[in-house]
């Protein structure tokens, strides 16, 4: 999240083929304290000279090996071509998740299983942290796990929004404005994503047939669709597909934090705010929504892939009033009448009936804020002996050839117009050559309709939300004893303003 308290910790990825069956979802949403967009000017910073002259070496490191390496290394050996006389090298930290396979009903499956790793985390923080405060660090900087605030606040990541305005090869109208608006913070840009996702609600038109004000001109947070509902609520069919929670996606508690993570953790201030009963009320009403039958009642909190395809097994009957997908689910809203099923899945997602599903909006922080988050996201170290060439690189993977490379993440969007653009194209035209066919009208009607909503939800994108692994590894290690009956709501929000508050004044 993104959707969703901890980073995308267990991925299921199925791409299938069908004559027919609805889609299921991803949901999970990542790492914000929130920054507006701002309505003035692009913010000021210090001058930078660019020479032209790109060469040396450099070196890129992130955390999350699975879903960076195969990319930058691609892009690494492609720079190089580009520009002889460079060396790019690849630092990778986590260690690369179990990957199954299995076949059901003709249809190969890839399980991709993730292991949540908070001390991995830590450790790399730890390690990165130090080798900034040295000066040793990489000259790139992933910022998948880190805490993008305190290295903004200590002078270690560089202002780009010079570089942005002084090279002559970088356009800002290749890349969508409110978007790079959204992530300005104290008067710069820290980091560029390479990709942004943003989650919407899709709706069952059979339980909601004289729905009003739904579509891709609207947003919605989780309260405003159930008072929508609630009237034609009768108990057969559930509201949500989330479930109240698991402990790795979050579930229906992960989607209601990330909707007001800024009420309870304002990292801009250093200050936690988890005790004025605002945080123990939102722990309760997603245990009311599963005693009223609004949600499911997660599985475990220790539930695992296999636990997780046997549940969406039973539940393929299933109705729900609302869903939760994201940015790659369009693509299945529009080819499902084309003798095809595309399907990403993640844990918490559901294959329900999905035949009858339209959107219902964007999905709306609590504040009506629309926020994005990514898979990839780079900034330049300021003591970066060779910044003009980290550079070159960070915007040579903003290039259309590389927000196009197929190890870039499938669920996201690219931040390249153009490539954006023609995703859905070249996804479908893939697709359609290993069933040795082409693309025919019927799939051309569909990449402009899809395109065309892809833009407009992506148009209401006005905010992005900072958010620090540490604080929600906290978050999460504590909110669990409260769906596990261990602790109270109040139990579990003192021992989290503590221990916060004490981390932030760190």
């Amino acid at each position: 999240m993104k959707k969703i308290m901890a980073l995308v910790l267990a991925l299921i990825l199925v791409a299938s083929l069908a004559t027919c069956g609805g889609g299921a979802t991803t949901t999970g949403s990542m790492d914000r304290q929130r920054t507006n967009v701002s309505s003035g000017s692009t913010p000021s910073s210090a001058e930078i000279l660019l020479s032209g002259d790109i060469g040396g070496e450099i070196t890129i490191s992130c955390y999350d090996t699975m879903q960076y390496k195969a990319f930058l290394e691609d892009a690494a050996r492609l720079f190089e071509e580009k520009y002889p006389g460079t060396k790019v090298n690849v630092e990778t930290f986590s260690a690369m998740p179990e990957i199954k396979t299995s076949e059901q009903g003709g249809n190969k499956m890839t399980m991709v299983q993730m292991q949540d790793d908070p001390q991995g985390r830590s450790d790399y923080i730890s390690k990165v942290s130090t080798a900034l405060m040295s000066g040793e660090s990489a000259d790139i900087l992933a910022m998948d796990v880190l805490p993008i605030q305190k290295y903004i606040e200590s002078g270690q990541l560089e202002n780009l929004t010079s570089y942005m305005n002084t090279d002559p090869d970088f356009n800002r109208n290749d890349y969508p404005e409110n978007v790079l608006n959204a992530i300005e913070y104290k008067g710069g840009t820290w980091f560029l994503p390479m990709d942004y996702a943003f989650d919407y609600y899709a709706y069952d038109t059979t339980l909601l047939p004289n729905a009003s004000g739904f579509g891709t001109g609207s947003a919605f947070t989780v309260e405003q669709l159930i008072g929508l509902a609630e009237d034609s609520f009768d108990g057969s069919s559930k509201l949500f597909s989330l479930s109240d929670y698991t402990k790795r996606s979050g579930g229906m508690w992960g989607t209601l934090l990330n909707e007001n993570y800024t009420a309870f953790v304002d990292l801009e201030n250093k200050k936690a705010n988890f005790n004025d009963g605002s945080f123990a009320a939102l722990l309760e009403s997603v245990k009311q929504y599963s005693e009223q039958g609004y949600i499911p009642k997660g599985a475990t909190g220790q539930a695992d892939a296999g636990a997780m395809m046997q549940r969406a097994g039973e539940e393929a009957v299933d109705r729900f009033f609302f869903k939760p997908k994201n940015a790659f689910n369009l693509i299945s809203l529009f080819t499902r009448n084309l003798g095809m099923r595309m399907t990403i899945m993640a844990e918490g997602d559901t294959m329900a009936i999905g035949d009858d599903d339209e959107i219902a909006g964007i999905a709306a922080n609590a504040d009506s804020s629309v926020p994005f988050t990514y898979s990839q996201a780079y900034g330049i170290n300021s003591n970066s002996a060779n910044k003009e060439t980290a550079w070159a690189f960070l915007s040579f993977l903003l290039s259309e050839e590389m927000q196009l490379n197929t190890n870039l993440s499938v669920t996201a969007l690219p931040l390249n117009n153009a490539a954006r653009e023609k995703k859905m194209e070249t996804t479908l035209t893939s697709t359609m050559g290993k069933q040795g066919g082409e693309l025919n009208e019927n799939h051309l009607e569909a990449i402009a309709k899809y395109n065309e909503a892809a833009e407009q939800l992506s148009g209401l994108i006005n905010a992005y939300v900072l958010e620090d692994a540490t604080v929600n590894d906290m978050i999460s290690s504590e909110v669990q004893y409260f769906f596990e009956g261990t602790k109270t709501a109040d139990e579990v929000a003192s021992v989290l303003q503590s221990k916060v508050d004490l981390y932030l004044s760190e």
